[in-house]
């Protein structure tokens, strides 16, 4: 089984509720997103996927979260900004952006050193 794994980063700010009594205080990250894309077999080529089109692909997603406050923005609209939340509609516009026939698996997103949270698309365990 092949991988290509491709990252971007952007500054944005969020402020998640942890519980229904709980919400943190506003607080900024430096995100950083990597999607993963595995499969069995080579293009002509040799590769996977082009590395540069699913890159320009995540950093046109990524883009307008940049300098935002993450709860405020069109792709989080009516969901907890969590990391979480975030790794699924990434993963979601991703796969629109490359197609479904693309092999990703999995977008990861890490706000802190130590701090990852990630979204498998269904049956991309």
């Amino acid at each position: 089984m092949y991988e290509v794994r491709v990252q971007t980063q952007f500054y944005a700010a969020h402020r998640v509720r942890i519980s229904n009594r709980q919400l943190e205080p506003i607080h900024d990250h430096d995100f950083q997103v990597e999607a993963v894309l595995r499969g069995p077999t080579l293009n002509e080529a040799g590769v996977l996927i082009d590395f540069k089109s699913v890159q320009r692909a995540l950093r046109r997603i990524v883009e307008p979260l940049s300098d935002t406050d993450l709860g405020s923005t069109p792709l989080l609209a009516g969901l907890n900004p969590s990391s979480e939340n975030l790794a699924r509609k990434l993963f979601e516009a991703l796969s629109r952006e490359i197609g479904p026939e693309t092999p990703l698996v999995a977008i990861y997103v890490r706000e802190a050193p130590g701090c990852v949270a990630g979204y498998c698309g269904p049956g991309k365990t």
